[in-house]
């Protein structure tokens, strides 16, 4: 079950960091070009969140996400 709400969760981010980051193209030409004015306008959340949405989406199929463990390799005993 929680395979599918970080998927969810994912394209969720995805969807929403295109919105911001389309709307930050349009700001770009009256943006400043400081390190607050970027950090502070959607372009860098959209990017942000697109790439934090995918890597939701590619961790809802790992297994440390979803709480199992790999198995682990017994050493031989010399």
């Amino acid at each position: 079950m929680i395979k599918k709400k970080i998927a969810v969760f994912g394209h969720f981010c995805i969807v929403l960091g295109c919105f911001l980051f389309t709307w930050g193209m349009y700001l770009l030409p009256v943006s400043e070009p400081t390190f607050v004015g970027i950090l502070t306008k959607p372009l860098f959340w959209g990017l942000f969140s697109i790439f934090g949405g995918i890597c939701a989406n590619v961790h809802s199929c790992c297994k440390c996400v979803q709480g199992q463990r790999y198995p682990v390799a017994k050493k031989e005993k010399n």
